[in-house]
């Protein structure tokens, strides 16, 4: 009995690139589709190229507090129309701050398209701003920020990257603080909002069985009025010296963070930088969670990050252990940095690294709304679409050697450490 060797089960697909269509229009306004002909959904998402570094001191945190204040109405739609609309047909609707833009998005059937979009495009641009709204949302970011302020790994992070960015806005809390929340009026929300919303700022970006040239003309129709803008003027951050930052706290653990100051979104050494982190603590098999967690039982969470702007950047790993174990703690994280940044990764570490971040980037593309943000973050900072093969080619061709390389220019300054637990 002959048998035949089976083929793979699945094909690797081209990255389909004439599935992507931008759109440049009058007063820089950019609109992005992707046309998915069997999703059963849209995404829809306005990218507001504005964030908490772009704020005056004095009204810190008003990106965030105009994000909250969006989904409260407009003149055409209330904020309980705007929740029935959405709840009626299973949808979502949220948005988010950054450092660097504000992102506005909602998912829907795709015969509710049209709506969706009228929706969405309406409160962006026209929210009705009412007294008793602002008011009862200030009270809300006030409980979002005791919220952050009592969570010891928020703390932690928050004062690392204080450091990190000395007086320098990328080192503020994007939610501001609770003295500027309180002061922050309602002139001063409309004034941001009519200064910075406007379509030199914006990227709308659809993803699902849509038509692109019926998006653009709805799109440019709806904010037709919001012209005549500029992008905001952005000061790089000064260079940093080290620090030890302890905050006090009776809590059961000592929560540990330590960082570096990094290359940014349109460094060459980005992917480099992407490989490390996941070597040193982006899975199960990465080296902190290997020896932090599954060989000396020191932290129930332990990880690398990476964070980018478009003008630098941030390296940190972060664990949490008993008070009595910090000092083991420390030393075994500096031993994992110091061997990865002096002998490189092994051959097949970094093949398992490389591999599980690629998964990660194709995985991450599985629905409209993930495909959505990924092109309008693309577009919003780089003008273009960086194919899912493009990233992955580059990826592939980062060795042990582009690691070592990147680790020590990354930690040739002295870390920043900031600690949050027991004296």
């Amino acid at each position: 009995m002959s048998s035949v060797a089976p083929g793979p089960l699945a094909q690797p697909s081209a990255d389909r690139e004439e599935a992507v269509r931008i759109s440049r229009l009058g007063d820089g306004l950019r609109v992005v589709t992707e046309t998915l002909p069997r999703s059963r959904s849209v995404a829809i998402g306005v990218w507001v190229g504005v964030g908490n570094r772009d704020e005056p001191t004095e009204i810190a945190g008003v990106s965030h507090f105009l994000e909250h204040l969006l989904f409260k109405g407009s003149p055409n739609f209330s904020a309980r129309d705007i929740a029935e609309s959405i709840d009626a047909v299973g949808g979502d609707l949220n948005a988010f701050t950054t450092k660097e833009y504000t992102a506005f998005h909602a998912r829907v059937p795709e015969w509710e398209l049209a709506r969706g979009l009228d929706i969405l495009l309406d409160v962006v641009t026209a929210p009705a701003f009412s007294d008793e709204e602002l008011d009862a949302e200030r009270q809300v970011i006030l409980e979002e920020l005791a919220w952050s302020i009592d969570t010891p790994d928020d703390v932690v992070h928050g004062a690392l990257l204080e450091n990190l960015f000395p007086d320098h806005p990328l080192g503020w809390e994007v939610l501001g603080s609770a003295e500027t929340v309180r002061s922050i009026t309602a002139d001063q929300i409309r004034s941001f909002h009519d200064q910075w919303y406007r379509r030199p700022n914006m990227v709308v970006c659809v993803c699902g069985p849509v038509d692109h040239d019926q998006v653009v003309a709805r799109v440019d129709h709806a904010l037709r009025d919001r012209g005549a803008g500029q992008p905001p003027t952005r000061l790089a951050p000064k260079p940093s010296s080290a620090a030890l930052i302890e905050t006090h706290r009776l809590i059961e653990q000592a929560h540990y963070a330590k960082g570096w100051r990094a290359p940014g979104l349109h460094s060459d050494d980005r992917y480099a930088l992407a490989v490390a982190t996941q070597l040193l603590g982006g899975g199960w098999s990465s080296r902190l969670f290997q020896e932090v967690r599954e060989r000396r039982g020191l932290s129930y969470s332990v990880y690398a990050s990476i964070g980018s702007f478009v003008d630098s950047g941030t390296l940190s790993v972060y664990a949490a252990t008993t008070p009595e174990r910090r000092r083991e703690l420390e030393m075994v994280i500096d031993e994992q940095l110091e061997d990865l940044a002096l002998n490189g990764p092994g051959e097949r570490e970094l093949e398992i690294a490389r591999g599980g971040f690629e998964g990660s980037i194709v995985l991450g593309l599985e629905d409209t709304g993930s495909r959505m943000s990924r092109l309008a973050t693309n577009v919003l900072f780089r003008d273009r679409v960086v194919g899912v093969d493009e990233y992955l080619d580059a990826v592939r061709q980062v060795d042990a050697a582009d690691v070592q390389r990147v680790l020590n220019d990354v930690m040739a300054s002295d870390a920043t450490i900031s600690v949050v637990g027991p004296s």
